[in-house]
């Protein structure tokens, strides 16, 4: 990733302290007398950016969540960085950036209503720095608010397994249960906590689950031992049963899924 000639910028670091602007690199800067020397990777931001009209167009505080930067996948050696790496938690920096810069240097992607030669106005605060023992605490934890979030706001009538802490919810029983196999047809679908869908079978395509296939995620096995032919069940399943803290390329890691499945028939 490219960061040189990343800002024909001011940067200010809005924190007590001199009002002298310093250069580093490319960057004009403010800043207190603080300078955090701990090296953390990753770090939790919250933003607000004006277009060149000084329209706020984003602010991420009113979006209940942070933008996450992993230092690492960074380019370190660029003043931007070099920067940010110095800025102590709770300091904010307030700075114009082009927006193509700006964008690159959070790994995103220019809106469509902004101009890759924009500049833009922006706030940066520098709300946590984590070590990595310390985000993977985070990311668990903003993953148990979400499913927690949901299952109240959503009032299913289910029951949380103990062991697996996936939350279920039968949506239609069989009173005359066979006795179980170990390979069934199951259709599913899963989805994100939003609707979304991520992966479903075809109603002409059912799965078939085989019971020894250590490939299936945990959610799919753990449910479909809890279901009979002809029942059906909806579940929320945490990310450590799903796509784990790595995710894949549909689902960011840490991700909570919904799945709804139901059980065709054995295969003998």
């Amino acid at each position: 990733m490219r960061y040189s000639g990343l800002l024909i910028l001011s940067v200010l670091i809005i924190s007590c302290g001199e009002n002298t602007f310093q250069k580093q690199g490319d960057v004009f800067y403010k800043k207190g007398q603080s300078n955090c020397t701990e090296i953390k990777n990753h770090w939790l931001l919250d933003i607000k950016a004006e277009n060149p009209n000084d329209s706020i167009y984003l602010d991420t505080r009113q979006l209940g969540r942070k933008i996450e930067i992993h230092r690492l996948n960074t380019d370190t050696t660029s003043a931007f960085i070099q920067l940010l790496s110095s800025t102590c938690k709770g300091d904010s920096i307030q700075f114009k950036i082009m927006a193509h810069d700006f964008y690159t240097a959070l790994k995103g992607s220019v809106p469509k209503y902004l101009n890759d030669s924009d500049y833009v106005n922006t706030t940066l605060w520098m709300s946590d720095k984590l070590s990595d023992i310390e985000h993977i605490a985070y990311k668990k934890a903003f993953e148990s608010n979400q499913i927690e979030k949901f299952i109240s706001s959503q009032r299913w009538n289910g029951i949380r397994d103990s062991s697996t802490l996936i939350y279920y919810e039968k949506l239609k029983s069989n009173a005359n249960q066979q006795p179980k196999h170990s390979k069934a047809k199951i259709k599913y679908v899963l989805k994100r906590l939003n609707g979304q869908v991520i992966y479903y079978t075809k109603n002409d395509e059912p799965f078939i689950f085989d019971i020894s296939d250590d490939g299936v995620i945990g959610g799919i096995r753990f449910l479909a031992s809890k279901l009979s032919k002809g029942e059906s069940l909806r579940a929320i399943v945490p990310s450590d049963l799903a796509y784990g803290a790595s995710g894949n390329y549909v689902i960011s890691g840490y991700t909570p899924v919904i799945i709804e499945m139901e059980l065709l028939e054995y295969v003998l």
